[in-house]
């Protein structure tokens, strides 16, 4: 194997830095391009592949700083610019001597949403791409439905990477010193008290105020402040679907940030894709989440991911014969098996709606009337975040709720124990009738499995901010928990709980209030026959 730096120049001047790695052998080869803001090394984030299996496959193997990060030019503007110069990265990867012209593309999180807008610049030499836990957009990696800001992803990301990286290009370029580095560090508990640092930091208010962050990443501040889907500022960071006719791999997990993203793609892309998903978050691809485990056939490892990898690529790139396999694999939870699929979502899929009743029940039946309670949502003292598609809190994944137990403003509805299995697999969605003495309110709803012992395992969970509200006039709102499959076998419950925050996951409302589900308020499960 060999390796070498390269550069290239953009359409508009600035150098951009990649390492390559390429079988020792004369001749050109098929490119795997993958492009970071993270590092270059192999073992950076975003790299789930084996690098040195790919090159001993034949392919010349190219890792790029995007611009303004690590050795490349430029200012760094997060996603914003992604498309054109991966147009012109993939361009160049394809006439290089060691190119036969055939790129692929690969990586995590920001290296796969730099596939899909280079992809739908549609450039000469791009075969294939295989984004994997992929962000819908820039506004989706700040902001939540209504505006929330969602400080799970983009503070963590913001202080554990995006800072550190700027702090080490400083030192490359002589602006900096290790010592600024040193203190930056410290500064933030890296890294046994980071959580701790990331929770007293997501209590700042406004979110946007973060002082580490000012000099370090100077766009965090305006992202968090503009909460407006519709703002100018969002639009380069959008991708255009209907322009992308390459292959495509999606993968992702169901405990991952990105899972709904994900699975947009899938659904929106208009050339041959496959979608993966497994019992992963964004950070964790093993067989277990803390201390779930999933068994011995759950995890990257187990499924070959890299392998999976060189089968599409193989394909796409060098012609060679399509292994057989369905469209779609799936990780169904509870039965802790996965499953092959002919589509997604599955068509003998039934939506049903289990009806949250007054005295905590979750029923087909619709009650009489009424309401379905009510909660009290305090900025001052908002419900904690216990597990979920975190990426590094405390703890993150399919957590037991029942430390929330005691909270007087989380409503828990759930079924009685099932008599037989039902297998939810789909997209989640609360449908509530809700009114407040606030004039806004946040909802949060969670699914949990909730086993014979009692432990509560936390499925999907989402959130929704409702403006505009009137005291007394109910409105109907559609609070989308995300997607899932898991089998909730008998003698299981089907639980639903409801609250005015997930924090910090989630921003805070700086409305305080009572908010009032009434009937009929419901959740629509896909439920599998």
């Amino acid at each position: 194997m060999i390796e070498t730096t390269e550069t290239m120049t953009t359409r508009d001047g600035v150098e951009l830095v990649a390492t390559l790695w390429r079988p020792d052998q004369d001749g050109s080869h098929p490119v795997l391009l993958s492009r970071t803001p993270y590092g270059r090394g192999p073992q950076a984030p975003g790299y789930h592949l084996d690098v040195e299996r790919l090159v001993a496959a034949g392919y010349a193997v190219c890792l790029q700083d995007v611009r303004g990060t690590g050795s490349s030019q430029g200012e760094f503007r997060f996603i914003r610019g992604e498309a054109t110069d991966g147009h012109d990265a993939v361009r160049w990867a394809a006439t290089r001597p060691w190119s036969d012209g055939n790129v692929g593309m690969f990586g995590d999180s920001y290296l796969a949403i730099t596939q899909l807008l280079a992809a739908q610049e549609r450039p000469e030499g791009l075969r294939a791409i295989a984004p994997h836990v992929s962000p819908f957009g820039l506004y989706e990696c700040v902001h939540q439905p209504g505006g929330i800001p969602n400080l799970n992803v983009f503070l963590t990301v913001s202080l554990m990477v995006l800072a550190v990286q700027e702090l080490d290009r400083r030192i490359a370029a002589g602006t900096g010193g290790p010592r600024d580095r040193e203190a930056y560090l410290e500064a933030v508990g890296m890294p046994h008290a980071f959580a701790r640092t990331v929770q007293e930091l997501s209590e700042r208010v406004p979110p946007g105020d973060q002082p580490l962050l000012a000099d370090l990443v100077p766009f965090y501040s305006t992202f968090m402040n503009t909460t407006d889907p519709a703002d100018p500022l969002w639009r380069e960071g959008v991708v255009d679907h209907a322009a992308i006719e390459t292959p495509a791999l999606v993968g992702t997990g169901w405990y991952d940030y990105f899972n709904t993203a994900s699975i947009e793609h899938y659904l929106r892309l208009r050339g041959p894709r496959r979608l993966i998903v497994g019992p992963w978050s964004h950070i964790s691809h093993g067989r277990d989440i803390c201390g779930r485990d999933y068994g011995d056939r759950a995890g990257q490892d187990a499924v070959d991911w890299t392998g999976i990898h060189l089968d599409w690529f193989d394909h796409w790139l060098r012609g060679a014969p399509a292994r057989e396999s369905a469209p779609v694999k799936i990780f169904v939870m509870g039965a802790d098996e996965w499953r092959e699929e002919e589509s997604w979502p599955l068509t003998r899929a039934r939506p049903v709606p289990y009806h949250l009743g007054a005295d905590g029940t979750l029923g087909s039946e619709p009650p009489g009337g009424g309401a379905a309670g009510a909660f009290t949502a305090d900025p001052g003292d908002p419900v904690p975040t216990v597990g979920g598609a975190v990426m590094v809190f405390d703890a993150f994944g399919p957590l037991d709720q029942r430390p929330l137990d005691a909270r007087g403003d989380v409503l828990r509805h759930r079924t009685e124990p099932l008599a037989a299995a039902v297998e939810v697999s789909g997209r989640v969605e609360l449908v509530a009738l809700v009114s407040s003495t606030a004039p806004s309110a946040d909802v949060a709803a969670k699914l949990i499995d909730v086993h014979p012992d009692g432990h509560a395992e936390l499925l999907i969970d989402g959130i929704v901010r409702v403006t505009g509200l009137t005291p007394g006039e109910p409105r109907e709102i559609r609070v989308p928990l995300g997607w899932t499959s898991n089998l909730f076998r008998p003698g299981h419950r089907i639980r639903i709980d409801v609250a005015g925050s997930n924090f910090p996951r989630f921003a805070r409302n700086p409305d305080k209030g009572t908010t009032t589900l009434h009937a009929p308020s419901y959740v629509l499960l896909p439920t599998i026959e």
